[in-house]
């Protein structure tokens, strides 16, 4: 006999239904949240800063206690203390560090962590982030392979651990199933920037480029390609096209030398 089956009473049945409809409601609203969630990450990545806080003050009242939601916000709020010269906010990196236990959230928390551990020179700490969020993003695409999040967040850790095949096949995967292309492009882009692929390298940023031609960070690291191809002049505008749109992005001091130092 079947769980269903045992139930008896209509009042059982009602609060049977009544709580398979809130799991539901539940389930729709969480999947909301990781739209929202996904869209302003892409633009922190991007260091579109204003635009994510834009993004997630116009929906934080209705998805503000949503896991996916708090690691964006905790990613918000990091970025602009950097923006701004400062430390970290403590109650953004304690809520970073909170949702990396949260089940639904592992992958994308913990690859940000990685993220923001490797901005602080804290490379083990970071290395160790990047392989949870690999572990946690692999059991959820042997859950879903049609999970586009989770196929991006495998790809990337897979990127820092310098397992390029299996990177590039999730990261693939990923932008077929609708994730942000620009975020795929960049990784990809990397992938052949550390296999010493430069002109690959160089493409998959203007692909990455050609979606959002305001995602700062990878007008800097097209300029690095630009470098290696010989290309000074396509460097040079690439490092100012980054310091216009990034004056205090994680490579900014760097680019702002590099262009002092040839005049520009």
């Amino acid at each position: 006999m079947t769980t269903y089956q045992r139930i008896v009473g209509g009042s059982a049945l009602a609060i049977f239904m009544a709580t398979s409809f809130a799991v539901a409601g539940d389930s729709q609203q969480s999947k909301e949240a990781e739209v929202v969630a996904n869209a302003a990450i892409a633009q922190l990545a991007g260091w579109q800063t204003q635009a994510a806080r834009k993004t997630l003050e116009a929906k934080k009242s209705k998805y503000g206690s949503d896991s996916d939601f708090k690691t964006a916000w905790a990613l918000l709020e990091i970025q602009e203390a950097a923006a701004a010269g400062k430390n970290a906010p403590a109650n953004s990196t304690t809520t970073l560090a909170q949702m990396t236990k949260a089940q639904k959230v592992d992958a994308v928390a913990q690859y940000w962590e990685g993220e923001y551990f490797y901005q602080q020179q804290k490379n083990n700490d970071a290395n160790a982030a990047w392989q949870a969020a690999a572990k946690s993003a692999g059991q959820l695409v042997a859950a879903d392979p049609n999970d586009a999040t989770a196929q991006f967040y495998l790809g990337a850790a897979l990127v820092r651990q310098k397992k390029y095949d299996p990177a590039l096949k999730a990261l693939r995967l990923a932008v077929r199933g609708g994730f942000n292309e620009a975020m795929v492009n960049q990784q990809i882009g990397f992938i052949y920037l550390f296999q010493q692929k430069w002109k690959e390298a160089k493409d998959a940023f203007d692909l990455g480029l050609a979606v959002d031609p305001r995602f700062a960070p990878m007008y800097y690291w097209r300029a690095m390609a630009w470098d290696k191809l010989g290309r000074k002049d396509n460097m040079l505008l690439d490092l100012d096209r980054y310091v216009k749109l990034a004056p205090n992005g994680p490579d900014a001091s760097r680019a702002k030398a590099i262009l002092k130092s040839s005049g520009g």
